[in-house]
């Protein structure tokens, strides 16, 4: 009988570990390559619990980008429908809805007529058009619907409820399930499961990586999901059904070419042929007629209908100036936001306008503070549609559109006025800690470039200045000003000795001189040169007109280089 050979203990411990290794190997990669079970918890995904709606807007969560706590981006659930915070629709969405607090109702303006809505009244669907929840109004999403071009798709009867607003309109990529598939929190084997695939279902593609693609299913969330998966892609343009209506403004058959007057008393009429001694080319006058007075919103007025009398013969319009800062230090929020006062306003404006054979009015509330900014945009809406009735031109000044000017709301006024006027002016002004440039030419570009993003260039008129500054820079650093027409600013400039050579980087005449103690003197001329120089600018940019601050301080060809109407 032939010996069996006994394997060396040795062998077998190596086999042993080979095994075990092997097995460790097979582990690791069953661990890597597998797809895990576990299912993601949907309400810290979405952050919401209870009646909390997460928002997603043009398949965006905005919840998702702010922190967890933050209830401003998310809606509620009342009554089986969503109501949506105020805020956001305002800032996402459509920021004409105006909360009157005072009379706790939401008003929406459209061209022609002022929508009121209260908490007790009944939408068309059958529930009321807002509630407040936690001090703030949430406002019904059909309600918000009527008067903005969305859709939405909403999913209340789970615990992670949603709601998807669009207010794009773009196509969209659409694909077809091969099989089941589980849709995961991020693209990766173990990302756990938000919701399950059928063969068939269809979803809608967001984004795309080299073996995932992001999608919103059916059932309404946004997950990953395997590239192989999917059929064939089709493409699908939504369709809208929604009408605006719009505002159909009030123009005049040439292009504006504005002179404000200031005057703080009911200019003579018989004064008037001195005053427009060098106006040719000038076809608006801006008297500065009416003044807020209080926070009652009582307006002075000095209008005098002689006067438009006499410029209509002259064939001059005349758009006569409210302001805020020629009387009292007024509250422009209190003033703003109560809905009578505004009321009060308007009907004031509108007396005026008939007894005085207006053309225009022409809005000049500057300095406004931040809380007031939509206040006074519901004011400048409301008296739009009065003034609109009556064939009355609405015209409204304003800044250029800096970051710090944003409580102007430009967009709106677009929308509500028949001309916006952007002031090119005060680039440095009383009380500037450095002395510059009263208008340079890149502060006009400013004016023109920033604002046409939200004003049609065939609204858009740049106030000019016809005044300039001398400024004298001391020793210690303190900076003083006098101002005044810069005709008489250029004699005063040079009977002080300052010598004047073409600044190119402001594209105005720059004079300076250092005096005995070591001031230094300067001043950035407005001059003939100066005006034509940013005369360029507007032209190139095809803009509905000029205006200029003010009359006695123009030069003799002054309106002449800033009218848009004689072709040069």
């Amino acid at each position: 009988m032939k010996k069996i050979k006994k394997s060396s203990p040795i062998k077998k411990l190596l086999f042993l570990v080979f095994l075990v290794l092997l097995g460790i190997l097979a582990l690791s990669l069953y661990r890597k390559y597998s797809f895990t079970n576990e299912r993601a918890n949907l309400e810290k995904y979405l952050y919401v619990s209870g009646n909390e709606v997460a928002i997603f807007l043009n398949d965006e969560n905005k919840s998702k980008s702010e922190i967890e706590d933050n209830v401003r981006n998310r809606a509620i659930k009342e009554h089986d429908t969503v109501y949506i915070p105020l805020s956001f629709v305002k800032e996402h969405i459509n920021n004409r809805f105006y909360y009157a607090k005072d009379i706790n109702k939401i008003l929406y303006c459209l061209p022609y007529e002022i929508v009121s809505r209260g908490d007790s009244d009944i939408h068309q669907i059958g529930n009321c058009p807002y509630v407040i929840f936690k001090e703030e109004p949430y406002l019904l999403i059909d309600f918000v619907k009527d008067y903005t071009n969305i859709r939405y798709d909403s999913y209340l009867d789970e615990d992670s409820k949603r709601i998807y607003i669009y207010n794009d309109w773009d196509k969209e990529s659409i694909a077809y399930m091969k099989g089941k598939e589980a849709a995961r929190l991020s693209g990766g084997n173990k990302s756990p499961i938000i919701t399950d695939l059928k063969k068939g279902e269809e979803v809608k593609i967001l984004d795309r990586m080299t073996k995932w693609i992001k999608v919103k299913t059916s059932d309404g969330y946004i997950g990953y999901i395997r590239k192989s998966k999917i059929n064939k892609e089709v493409e699908r343009i939504p369709i809208s059904n929604y009408i605006e209506v719009t505002r159909k403004d009030i123009k005049m058959s040439e292009k504006p070419v504005i002179g404000f007057h200031q005057t703080l008393s009911s200019y003579p009429s018989n004064q008037l042929p001195d005053l427009l001694k060098n106006t040719k080319g000038m076809n608006v006058i801006a008297p500065t007629w009416f003044v807020i007075r209080n926070n009652d919103g009582d307006i002075r007025s000095v209008a005098n209908d002689k006067y438009s009398l006499h410029c209509h013969g002259k064939k001059l319009q005349v758009w006569a100036t409210v302001n805020n800062f020629d009387l009292a230090n007024i509250d422009e929020k209190l003033v703003f936001s109560n809905t009578m006062t505004r009321r009060k306003m308007i009907d004031k404006i509108l007396r005026e306008v008939n007894v005085n054979n207006l053309d225009g009015i022409n809005l000049d509330i500057e300095q406004l503070p931040n809380e007031a900014g939509e206040d006074y945009t519901e004011f400048v809406r409301e008296l739009s549609i009065e003034l609109n009735k009556v064939g009355c031109i609405l015209s409204i000044d304003t800044y250029i559109p800096y970051n710090f000017n944003k409580q102007y709301n430009l967009k709106e006024y677009n929308d509500f006025c028949d001309y916006v006027i952007i002031m090119a002016y005060d680039e440095h002004y009383a009380g500037s800690k450095v002395a510059g440039s009263v208008s340079s030419i890149n502060y006009v570009r400013d004016a023109i470039n920033l604002s046409l993003v939200n004003i049609n260039k065939e609204k858009l008129i740049i106030g000019l200045p016809f005044y300039t500054r001398i400024w004298t820079t001391k020793v210690d650093g303190t900076v003083t000003s006098i101002v005044g027409a810069a005709e008489n600013i250029e004699q005063s400039a040079i009977s002080q000795g300052l010598k004047f050579t073409f600044d190119e980087e402001t594209c105005q005449n720059y004079g300076t001189k250092t005096t005995l103690e070591g001031d230094l003197v300067e001043c950035w001329m407005e001059d003939d040169i100066s005006l034509a120089y940013k005369m360029i600018e507007i032209r190139n940019a095809d803009l509905a007109g000029t205006a200029a601050w003010k009359l006695t301080q123009e030069r003799e060809k002054s309106f002449n280089i800033i009218n848009l109407n004689n072709g040069n």
